[in-house]
């Protein structure tokens, strides 16, 4: 049986590549669960097989201390042999969808209409929407703005998560155009205090009206 969806979702985008510091980044994930996040998604780039098995299970043992949901972004048997909960894709791998999962929650990344109706045909069980607001995270590319998320709650029926540049005071606006919740990166990680940051989202999609 697939995992459920928390009520309000408050995702952390936890990226992986060969230099990030295990020592600093974990604790700062951990610190940012015990503030509130209900769902972690590790996306690894350009890692060996053997430390990505390390890392997903770090992330995994500390994802299970607060039954906080655990994805990860983009490996399928990654996610299995590490005991996640879900299996997220970029939206180019579209192409080549993956098949549904009986036991895991699949979810891609989607930019446009098109590409959520795509995933939806895939049997995907949510989307990442974005990205609504400029971050540092994609300087590449444009915000779509809550616009995006409002077009695709029209047009597929499934829960959407806003991603990009989302702070706690845009969480209301997010909740209002469709979303169920939001995927955070920088603001939490990067906060003085990941913990009181966790916090602060949570509180604005508890005390938002969608």
């Amino acid at each position: 049986m697939k995992p459920a969806l928390p009520e309000r979702v408050l995702m952390l985008i936890v990226p992986w590549a060969p230099q990030s510091d295990a020592e600093s980044l974990l604790p700062r994930v951990e610190q940012a669960l015990a503030g509130g996040v209900n769902w972690v998604m590790l996306r690894i780039r350009d890692l060996p097989p053997r430390l990505c098995v390390e890392v997903a299970l770090e992330v995994r043992r500390l994802t299970r201390a607060t039954n906080a949901l655990f994805s990860v972004n983009p490996y399928p048997a990654l996610a299995e042999w590490a005991g996640a909960e879900g299996i997220h894709l970029p939206e180019h791998h579209l192409k080549n969808p993956v098949a549904p999962d009986p036991h895991r929650l699949v979810g891609y990344s989607v930019h446009s209409v098109e590409s959520a109706r795509q995933a939806a045909a895939a049997g995907a069980d949510y989307l990442l929407v974005g990205t609504l607001y400029p971050t540092a995270s994609h300087p590449d590319k444009a915000p779509e703005g809550v616009a995006l998320l409002r077009a695709v709650a029209q047009a597929v029926p499934l829960p959407l998560i806003g991603i990009g540049g989302i702070t706690p005071e845009r969480v209301g606006e997010c909740l209002k155009s469709g979303a169920r919740g939001v995927a955070v990166l920088s603001g939490i990680l990067d906060a003085p205090d990941p913990a009181e940051s966790a916090a602060r989202y949570l509180h604005a999609l508890r005390t938002s009206a969608s």
